[in-house]
């Protein structure tokens, strides 16, 4: 049984950071927005061993923190493959443009693609590629939970006029998710605002109709 913790984290963009822990103190985060130090002193509280970070894109509002995290966790990084380059880039992944004065690299780090499966601690994490937001945005699917990113909001969807977004692109990453409701129902967890669920989604999102 996993237990998924919300930290909002960065001042500015208020970028949702989830901290997913298992029975045995292990846990995985999605997305570091920024306050690294914020996200430490939370896994330190809750006595969490973090061995994963999973990004769901490469713009920096969602891995500030990350290259932090991991001096000091020693946590493993994924990010898919069309968007490693942004994660040492501080114009690709808009560092600079969306107000950030400073960059900081991530230089070590796991490339994935659709359809990964990854393990943590015995759970399969699978990575389902969803651009439109940017060309290597992916959800990650654990158990009853989809962390979206900002592939798809609570009644709305990430932006697509950034480099690399695509409209068209994202519609068919929705499909991808609207199609996953034939098995179960599932919890959303966004890259920004507030949690929803995959039917509700399906049923009140004008985008996902």
């Amino acid at each position: 049984m996993l237990t998924v913790y919300n930290l909002r984290l960065g001042q500015d963009f208020q970028s949702n950071c989830y901290v997913v822990a298992n029975d045995k103190k292990e846990a995985f985060a999605v997305d570091i927005g920024g306050e690294a130090q914020e996200l430490i002193k939370f896994l330190s509280s809750k006595e969490l061993t973090l061995k994963k970070i999973f990004l769901t894109h490469g713009h920096y509002d969602h891995f500030r923190g990350t290259a932090e995290t991991v001096k000091n966790t020693g946590a493993k990084v994924y990010i898919h493959r069309e968007d490693e380059a942004m994660m040492t880039d501080a114009e690709r992944s808009l560092a600079y443009a969306i107000g950030f004065r400073s960059f900081n690299s991530v230089d070590e780090y796991e490339v994935t693609e659709d359809g990964d499966v990854i393990d943590f601690s015995g759970v399969p994490v699978k990575v389902i590629h969803t651009p439109g937001h940017t060309k290597g945005g992916v959800c990650y699917v654990c158990e009853n939970k989809i962390f979206s990113g900002d592939t798809l909001f609570r009644m709305s969807i990430g932006r697509t006029d950034f480099p690399g977004g695509d409209f068209n692109e994202l519609m068919a990453s929705l499909k991808k998710l609207k199609n996953l409701s034939e098995n179960m129902d599932y919890e959303v967890y966004p890259g920004h605002e507030s949690t929803t669920t995959l039917l509700n989604e399906i049923e009140r999102n004008p985008y996902m109709r």
